[in-house]
C-alpha cells in the first residue's frame, strides 16, 4: 500500500510541510522502497495560508500591515481563481508568533492588522475572502478588524475607542461607514475548533491562557465578550452565543460571522476540498497524520481527526503522531486512529520543541519498522 503523509503542523516548532519532509526522510531510511506521498495539511489555523499555496496557483499580495501591538509589519496575503478570491490568514497580521518576546496586554492587543488585509483585498476588488481563524494573539472579538473595515465603537461617554481592544469599554457601535455595506463580497470563515463563544468551553475560559491571558483578567473579558455579544445580537437579531466554532480567534468567528454576513466552516474539511485532496490518493493506503499536541482539543475539530472523518468511506490503516501526547485520552483517540504515538514523552515543552525535529525523524524510523513487521505495505 501506498503511504500518505498528511500532518498539520507541530506549532511553535514545525510547519506541516516541514513535517511531512522529515517522516518521509525517516521512513525512507528504514526502507527505501516504501511508496510515500508527501500530502501536508491544514485545519484553517496558522499554517493554512502556506498549504493552499502549495496545493493551487495564486498571487501573493504583500504589503505594510499592523501587528497586534501597532507596529508596521510586511506581511501576505494571497489571491486564487484570477484574483477573484483571497484568502487570508488571520495569525499573518494579528498572531500570537507575532508577540514572541512582546508584553501582551490584552486590554490594548488588536485584529486591526487583519482588518487592514481584509480591507486591501476589497479594494482590489475580490468577490470572494476565505479568512482563516486560528493562531491568534488577540481576545478582541474581532472588533479591530471591524474597525479598520470602518465599524466605530463607542463607550458608555459616546466617545469613540480608537486606542485600545474596543470590547473592553464597549456600550455601542456604528455601521454607517462600514465597508461592506457597499461592496457584495462572499466570506468563508475557516475554523479549527468547536468551541462556542462564552463560558466554561469559550473563547476566554478555553483560549485565553495559551494566548497570555491573565486569570485574574478572565472574568473581565468574559463579561466584555457577552456585553458584545448582546450588542451584536440586538443589531443583526442573531444568537452569537449558539455559532459553533465561535470562539476562534478571540471570539472573532462569531461576529465576523454576523458582521460580515459569512459562512463558517470547519477548516480541514473545507480546505480539503478546495485543494481536492481526494484526487490524490490511491485505493488503498496507510495514512500517517498528526500534529504538535494531541490533546482533549484536538478532539473539538482538529486536523487529525477531521481528516479520518473527512475519509470515513476510504480504505486506510491510520496512524497518528503527535509531538506530544495527552495519555488521559488515549482510548478517545484509538476511536479515531489505529495507532497513536507520541515523538516526545518528557514534561519539559522547551525539551521537546529544540529536539522536535530529530524526536520526529527518529520515530519516522520506527514507525516504518512498525509498518514493515505489520506488513502494512503489501
Amino acid at each position: 500500500m501506498e503511504i500518505i503523509v498528511s500532518p498539520n503542523s507541530f506549532k511553535g516548532s514545525l510547519t506541516s510541510i516541514q513535517v511531512s519532509k522529515l517522516i518521509y526522510e525517516g521512513l525512507k531510511v528504514y526502507n527505501p522502497n516504501f511508496k510515500i506521498k508527501k500530502l501536508p495539511i491544514a485545519d484553517g489555523g496558522d499554517g493554512s495560508l502556506d498549504i493552499f499555496k502549495l496545493y493551487l496557483k495564486y498571487n501573493s499580495v504583500k504589503k505594510t500591515f499592523l501587528n497586534p501591538i501597532g507596529e508596521k509589519i510586511t506581511t501576505e496575503y494571497i489571491t486564487i481563481e484570477d484574483n477573484k478570491t483571497a484568502i487570508i490568514e488571520f495569525s499573518n497580521a494579528s498572531g500570537l508568533i507575532l508577540m514572541n518576546d512582546k508584553k501582551k496586554n490584552h486590554r490594548k492587543l488588536s485584529s486591526f492588522g487583519t482588518g487592514q488585509q481584509i480591507k486591501s483585498a476589497i479594494e482590489m476588488g475580490v468577490k470572494n475572502i476565505i479568512i482563516c481563524l486560528g493562531g491568534s494573539a488577540t481576545i478582541d472579538g474581532g472588533a479591530g478588524i471591524l474597525r479598520a473595515l470602518g465599524v466605530k465603537f463607542f463607550d458608555i461617554y459616546s466617545n469613540e475607542i480608537l486606542d485600545e481592544n474596543p470590547i473592553i469599554k464597549m456600550k455601542n457601535f456604528d455601521l454607517s461607514n462600514f465597508i461592506t455595506l457597499n461592496k457584495k463580497i462572499n466570506f468563508h470563515i475557516l475554523v479549527d475548533v468547536k468551541n462556542s463563544l462564552l463560558g466554561k468551553f469559550g473563547a476566554v475560559k478555553i483560549f485565553g491562557k495559551q494566548k497570555g491571558l491573565k486569570e485574574k483578567d478572565f472574568n473581565l473579558f468574559e463579561k466584555s465578550m457577552l456585553e458584545f455579544s448582546k450588542l451584536t445580537d440586538k443589531k443583526f437579531l442573531s444568537k452569537t452565543s449558539d455559532i459553533i466554532g465561535g470562539a476562534a480567534a478571540g471570539g472573532a468567528a462569531a461576529f465576523l460571522k454576523e458582521f460580515l454576513n459569512a459562512k463558517i466552516y470547519n477548516g480541514t474539511e473545507y480546505i480539503l476540498n478546495k485543494i481536492n485532496y481526494k484526487s490524490f490518493l490511491s485505493r488503498r493506503f496507510i495514512l500517517i497524520t498528526g500534529e504538535g499536541r494531541l490533546d482533549s482539543q484536538s478532539l473539538f475539530g482538529k486536523a487529525p481527526i477531521s481528516l479520518t472523518k473527512f475519509l470515513k468511506k476510504e480504505n486506510f490503516f491510520s496512524i497518528a503522531i503527535g509531538g506530544s501526547v495527552e495519555h488521559g485520552k488515549i482510548n478517545k483517540f484509538l476511536n479515531h486512529f489505529d495507532l497513536v504515538f507520541s515523538s516526545c514523552d518528557s514534561n519539559n515543552l522547551d525539551f521537546c520543541l529544540k529536539n522536535a525535529e530529530n524526536n520526529l525523524f527518529d520515530l519516522s524510523k520506527k514507525i516504518g519498522k512498525i509498518i514493515n513487521y505489520l506488513n502494512l505495505s503489501k
